[in-house]
């Protein structure tokens, strides 16, 4: 019964998720609720916070994927990373490991 709301809220926008959750923000800092009520909206921000950053992960994601060249680097910030080890790509100035 309360997963049905739940999915509802998985399955919104990241746009409309952080737009709700601005809203709580707002309402929240207004300090007009009761203290019953502002843990409700709070709890309801939170989950918001989180659809929102689990959004944002599965987008970056994407992106190295679609970044990924043929021979498993993955470009990051001008710096070259092999992926399986983890190893910064050989450079004359910079060489290690990200692990």
């Amino acid at each position: 019964m309360n997963n049905k709301k739940t999915d509802a809220k998985n399955d919104l926008p990241f746009e409309k998720a952080l737009d709700m959750l601005e809203r709580i923000a707002a309402e929240l800092e207004g300090g007009t609720l009761g203290l019953e009520e502002s843990l409700k909206r709070y709890e309801e921000g939170i989950k918001y916070a989180r659809l929102c950053q689990g959004k944002l992960q599965e987008a970056e994601r994407k992106i190295e994927i679609l970044q990924k060249a043929d021979n498993g680097i993955v470009q990051k910030n001008g710096i070259q990373i092999k992926d399986a080890a983890g190893e910064i790509e050989d450079d004359e100035d910079v060489q290690g490991s990200l692990l």
